[in-house]
């Protein structure tokens, strides 16, 4: 049944990066429960919490447009080994940092703001590797085992973080930066050279400029930005805020509330909504064989419209969990999709610049949508928020399913596009 979202791991140069990417995206996930909970309980403020989580993906909106530029003008390999030699870097001095005591939310949220202001600057170079890495027809499969790679470090990283925070969040930190150093050490084991399909160059404004026009002309290019934008407007961010609705439930059961109860629950939470993930990032593959993409996605926009409200008001963390393991699985296979309608659809020569606009403008949605639900919250609630989150799906359905374009995009049924129809879109 999986055969089909498994097939990329038959390439030995896919293995080597995959695998280690997967080494560093458990400890991202040790070090996002940790911080995350420790914001958390110390100011139980859900605005607090999302901030230093916003710093985590935001400064994709800057970054990974420049990030583009470089992919695309310079080898690829060598960009990302430094960018991440510089992520090592800093890690360690937040590790640093904690283990001196600090707990202020800003000044976190600024360390982590550089740590992710370097991984958003060599993030599109890896991403843009990829297509040399795995036949066309297993592109797909290829996003979805990244995005696998990512959740399984979301499974493991929160449990590790659960045993290693009781002795001080800065070891749960310090396995971060370790796991940063052994994804260096193997991506330098690689003698591959990925190099941009040209080498004629413009000044920097004019190829990020490029960049956005070429995605412009791309009508499925176009339709997951505008789709999975609104997506991490108004939902995405329950993950973010995992803490704080931990933080809620042990309230609601008279618990205590400290560092170390904060991250046990949301580590089960947060382990929960990877597991789920993965199952919907590995089926995805042969979903997308079996029914039209446009159909899978407005699907599960909609269970995502009726769990969005109702996690917030599960009776316990066992339920939560549940509720938190099929929203997951929902959104990793709606990314998936759009993933790889990107991938499918982005031209070879701007390839690095078109992926990093995507990704550079989700991760500022993202981290807009954590601000905006944060704040929201500490005035009106968890609850009340979730429950505009799923009402703002289904108008997000609707205007899908009155696209005149929209399907045809996600499906790939029409090469055309009319330009007026773009300019609205992006308007």
């Amino acid at each position: 049944m999986l055969s089909a979202g498994l097939r990329p791991l038959r390439h030995r140069t896919f293995r080597l990066f995959w695998g280690a990417g997967a080494a560093s995206d458990i400890g991202t996930w040790v070090q996002l429960a940790a911080i995350g909970s420790l914001v958390a309980a110390s100011s139980g403020s859900a605005l607090s919490t999302a901030m230093v989580a916003a710093a985590t993906f935001a400064p994709q909106g800057i970054c990974s447009p420049i990030g583009g530029l470089l992919a695309d003008r310079f080898e690829r390999r060598r960009v990302f080994l430094i960018t991440l030699g510089a992520q090592a870097v800093v890690t360690t001095v937040i590790a640093f940092v904690v283990g001196g005591g600090l707990r202020d939310p800003a000044v976190l949220s600024l360390l982590v703001l550089f740590q992710s202001s370097a991984g958003a600057l060599g993030a599109p170079s890896l991403q843009a590797i990829l297509p040399d890495l795995v036949p066309a027809d297993e592109l797909t499969a290829a996003v979805a085992l990244g995005i696998t790679s990512w959740n399984s470090g979301r499974v493991v990283g929160p449990l590790l973080a659960t045993a290693l925070v009781p002795f001080g969040a800065q070891w749960a930190i310090a396995a971060n930066a370790v796991s940063f150093y052994v994804l260096w050490f193997a991506i330098r084991q690689s003698r591959s050279r990925f190099r941009p399909a040209t080498r004629v160059w413009q000044s920097a404004r004019r190829e990020l400029v490029a960049g956005i026009d070429a995605l412009r002309r791309s009508r499925g290019c176009v339709t997951a930005v505008i789709t999975v934008i609104t997506l991490h407007l108004v939902v995405v961010p329950f993950m973010g805020l995992i803490p704080s609705t931990s933080r809620a439930l042990l309230l609601s059961h008279g618990g205590a509330v400290t560092d170390a109860s904060v991250t046990s629950i949301a580590a089960r939470l947060m382990s929960a909504q990877g597991v789920g993930a993965i199952a919907g990032s590995l089926l995805v593959a042969n979903l997308v064989r079996r029914l039209d993409r446009s159909t899978i996605v407005t699907a599960l926009l909609a269970v995502l419209a009726v769990l969005a409200p109702l996690h917030e008001y599960a009776p316990s963390w066992i339920v939560t969990a549940l509720l938190v393991f099929v929203m997951g699985s929902c959104v990793a296979v709606v990314q998936s999709v759009f993933g790889g309608v990107v991938q499918r659809d982005a031209s070879p020569e701007h390839r690095g610049r078109i992926l990093s606009w995507y990704q550079g403008m989700n991760g500022l949605a993202y981290g807009i949508g954590l601000l905006g639900l944060g704040a929201a919250s500490d005035r009106y609630g968890l609850r009340t928020v979730f429950v505009g989150s799923g009402i703002a799906l289904v108008v997000l359905i609707l205007a899908c399913r009155r696209s005149l374009t929209w399907a045809s995009a996600v499906d790939d049924t029409d090469a055309d596009i009319p330009e007026p129809i773009i300019a609205a879109a992006l308007s």
